[in-house]
């Protein structure tokens, strides 16, 4: 089964929401992508409109993927959240692509107890809930690729493409 694992970070490759998308992609054998915003949504007010993004539940306009949802069994999508809620891009991502997306499974990097209600949103703009769900406390993270609870969320997902 083919897996494909998507995540947004405002900072980039060297992220914790990336390392941890890189190490489930890993142990699935996926394949990995980010989602883009448009360039001209790099400005000195990036920042702040993110958080007015966040908190208005805006989608803003995406560059479009590097890989074709609809080419994989399951998605996995790295989910950051701030205080002002769900990235805004992400939210863009599922609603611009949620119909050609088999399963859906989601994670958050540095779990704080918010991220609950971001999984419930993403689950309704895509329409049914996601197949395994992982919240990953920052403090867990430097440990990461030696975690149970990946583990155990990487067991979750293969049962889950076994079943189909």
């Amino acid at each position: 089964m083919r897996t494909l694992v998507v995540y947004f970070s405002r900072a980039g490759q060297a992220s914790l929401t990336a390392r941890v998308a890189k190490e489930i992609a890993k142990r699935c054998d996926g394949h990995v992508d980010t989602i883009q915003p448009r360039p001209q949504e790099r400005s000195w007010l990036a920042a702040w409109r993110y958080n007015w993004q966040a908190l208005t539940r805006a989608e803003p306009p995406i560059q479009r993927p590097a890989r074709n949802p609809a080419n994989y069994d399951l998605v996995v999508i790295g989910v950051p959240v701030s205080r002002a809620g769900l990235a805004p891009h992400v939210r863009s991502y599922v609603r611009r692509y949620g119909d050609r997306i088999q399963q859906l499974a989601f994670f958050c990097a540095e779990g704080t107890g918010r991220e609950a209600r971001s999984f419930s949103e993403l689950g309704k703009i895509y329409g049914k809930p996601p197949v395994a769900t992982l919240s990953i406390g920052r403090k867990h993270l430097p440990t990461i690729a030696d975690r149970q609870q990946l583990n155990e969320f990487v067991d979750s997902l293969g049962a889950t493409l076994t079943e189909k």
